[in-house]
């Protein structure tokens, strides 16, 4: 794994941490404040984001705005196509949206996003076809690439042993925010990282064997 890989996940590990840390300390606060006790949750805290967009829209019906929401992280002038914005659809926010949309069995039409096929042999017949060749860059290509491989190596964490101490501390440090027991918080996440794992995995069968992004899905491969 790249060290800017680590240091992103581990830079996104920090913050979860961060967060449900900051978010106790605001309760004690509140509590001495106002002598009442008040509780943050984090319902989504163990499901994917599959999990919880199936749960919005069970609730919501499929009229919800979830299909409005943007999660791209390029620039509208690297990526639009005909002079309309469009999500890239392979960078790291976007395949996890895809992969997501897929696994809570949903769907959206393939003009939201540049790369409209992903199950295109290689990256470059994978864009729409009114892309201008000129724009199919080699830093797409490369955010393409280590998107793949951030939601890849997710998908082996669980059997990677070099990444055990790192699921330790991870388990304990949320074992303590969470003032949950440390056996609970452990079999939460790797319930998590299992479920990712399955996500993953049929995501990248879907496209089938022959898709660029298959060749870089070491993890996502039968």
């Amino acid at each position: 794994m790249h060290l800017d890989q680590l240091w992103s996940r581990s830079v996104r590990h920090t913050r979860t941490i961060g967060t449900i840390l900051v978010t106790r300390r605001i309760e004690k606060f509140l509590e001495a404040l106002l002598g009442h006790r008040v509780h943050f949750q984090f319902p989504q805290l163990w499901q994917t984001k599959a999990e919880t967009l199936r749960e919005s829209v069970t609730e919501c019906g499929q009229c919800g705005s979830w299909s409005a929401t943007w999660s791209c992280w390029q620039q509208t002038r690297h990526v639009s196509v005909d002079g309309k914005k469009r999500q890239c659809g392979v960078c790291a926010a976007c395949l996890l949206r895809r992969m997501s949309v897929h696994a809570a069995g949903l769907a959206e039409p393939k003009s939201a996003y540049v790369w409209e096929n992903l199950s295109a042999a290689s990256f470059e017949t994978g864009a729409a076809p009114s892309f201008p060749t000129k724009k199919v860059t080699r830093a797409l290509r490369e955010y393409a690439i280590a998107g793949a491989l951030h939601l890849d190596h997710l998908a082996g964490l669980r059997h990677s042993p070099a990444n055990e101490g790192m699921l330790d501390l991870t388990s304990f440090q949320l074992s303590r925010s969470l003032c949950m027991p440390e056996g609970e918080t452990r079999a939460k996440l790797d319930r998590l990282l299992l479920q990712h794992e399955i996500e993953w995995r049929s995501f990248i069968s879907s496209l089938g064997p022959t898709s660029f992004l298959a060749d870089w899905a070491v993890e996502g491969r039968p």
